[in-house]
């Protein structure tokens, strides 16, 4: 498992952007939200996860403060 630690917010950094879309899923239990996503092109899901993050409570609330500057920009 790879609980969220320390959230770092970056205002001068490039992205880097590739083209193209992955998919990810999304599951949660009372004390953690998990976030997989998968390869480029694996649209079914089929060749394991690729990256995965389990975010606390807690750590929801600090994103969800992120979320909120990045869509009123």
């Amino acid at each position: 498992m790879a609980i969220l630690g320390k959230v770092v917010k970056l205002n001068n950094e490039n992205i880097n952007i590739h083209s193209g879309e992955v998919v990810a899923d999304v599951t949660m239990d009372k004390q953690y939200l998990q976030i997989r996503t998968y390869a480029m092109g694996d649209t079914d899901r089929e060749r394991g996860s690729k990256q995965n993050i389990q975010i606390t409570k807690e750590k929801a609330l600090e994103l969800k403060d992120i979320l909120e500057q990045f869509l009123r920009s």
